[in-house]
């Protein structure tokens, strides 16, 4: 294989690695969102105050008074749903499951990429030799 081929092929190689490792961010990001609102949950149902500052977006936050902690969650289509906090907890939880095995799939991928890319820099190398 020429030279020239073996960069072709560890360039595209590095791009699909750099387009996995960035999946793998927004990944963890969802994570730790899901993780947060899960300790928030927890906190809230095991909390006796009757007011809390609720965050209405861009860490603005307003005083609210909670009359219920039954919770209305959207469970796809833009349906919404009444749940408790314990049911909206073991959603996250299946959410989390969720990610983390997609996560570890994408960890895979990436030490598949990273095998396929150490194979082609030694078979340059052995290739590179053997003309000399």
């Amino acid at each position: 294989m020429a030279k020239e081929q073996y960069i072709l092929e560890l360039g595209m190689l590095e791009q699909e690695a750099g387009r996995l490792e960035q999946q793998m961010q927004i990944i963890d990001q969802q994570i730790f969102e899901l993780q947060n609102l899960q300790f928030g949950l927890q906190e809230l149902d095991k909390s006796k105050e009757k007011e809390i500052l609720t965050n209405i977006g861009k860490n603005i936050f307003i005083k609210t008074e909670i009359l219920s902690k039954e919770l209305i969650v959207e469970v796809g289509n833009k349906n919404l749903v009444k749940k408790s906090i314990p049911e909206t907890i073991k959603i996250i939880e299946e959410q989390l499951g969720r990610l983390i095995e997609a996560k570890q799939k994408v960890i895979e991928k990436i030490q598949e990429l990273q095998m396929q890319m150490e194979k082609l820099i030694v078979q340059a190398e052995k290739e590179d030799k053997d003309k000399k």
